[in-house]
């Protein structure tokens, strides 16, 4: 299997981004994960025909990357106006012109970002990128220190990843890899998914002890872990 970042321009001068994923596949298929549209298709396959099968689906496409990246919280333009979410809360992106550069921030519900003339979207998106990671793993590291308190599960190492299909995980030898995104969540959410991961150190299953044991230190986890499918 090979995955390429790549786009096409259709017929109308629309630009369509896109992650082309090839396997072994008899059917070709389309998904939206976070805002980003993702080509299935087999080997062997015909860029000509990968054009058409956008093309002929660029409704469902456009309604499913607007769907999705809306439920991510995550930026997809890096633009001025751009609304997101961080801990739960909805910001607004805000380009500040300034002669003095200044880290971004957030404050009365929006994310300042310093730019000057000079500064591109490749700019933006590093600044932006960088302070998201940078909360994340703040939030998550006090949340880690106070649940091993509380709990007594201590893993030997903690790691902030961008993950595609899970919150967190816990590898046998007591490490824990906690997906940086959750930060899109509130903390309550943020909380569950490093108590779930703590909980693996004990049970590596999910097993009823193991659901019996999330749920003494985080009693309305599913209400939580079905706001997050």
């Amino acid at each position: 299997m090979s995955r390429t970042n790549t786009y096409i321009i259709t017929n109308d001068g629309e630009r369509v981004d896109f992650t082309l994923d090839v396997s072994d596949r008899k059917r070709w298929a389309l998904a939206a994960q976070e805002g980003r549209l993702i080509v299935r298709v087999s080997r062997g396959y015909n860029a000509a025909r990968v054009r058409e099968f956008i093309e002929s689906n660029l409704g469902w496409i456009h309604s499913a990357i607007d769907r999705t990246a809306e439920k991510s919280g995550l930026p997809q333009k890096y633009e001025d106006g751009e609304v997101i979410r961080l801990l739960g809360e909805r910001l607004t992106v805000s380009f500040v012109n300034s002669d003095r550069y200044f880290k971004p921030e957030i404050s009365e519900g929006k994310l300042l970002v310093s730019v000057c003339p000079q500064s591109d979207k490749a700019y933006a998106a590093g600044e932006i990128g960088r302070f998201i990671f940078s909360l994340a793993e703040k939030e998550v590291r006090e949340s880690m220190d106070r649940l091993t308190k509380i709990t007594g599960l201590v893993p030997k190492k903690v790691t902030l990843k961008s993950m595609t299909a899970s919150w967190g995980r816990c590898s046998s030898d007591g490490n824990i890899s906690i997906n940086y995104k959750v930060v899109t969540y509130s903390k309550r959410h943020i909380d569950y998914v490093c108590i779930h991961e703590l909980a693996h150190l004990k049970y590596m299953n999910h097993s009823g002890e193991f659901w019996a044991l999330v749920e003494k230190y985080c009693p309305d986890w599913r209400e939580i872990r079905k706001s997050m499918r």
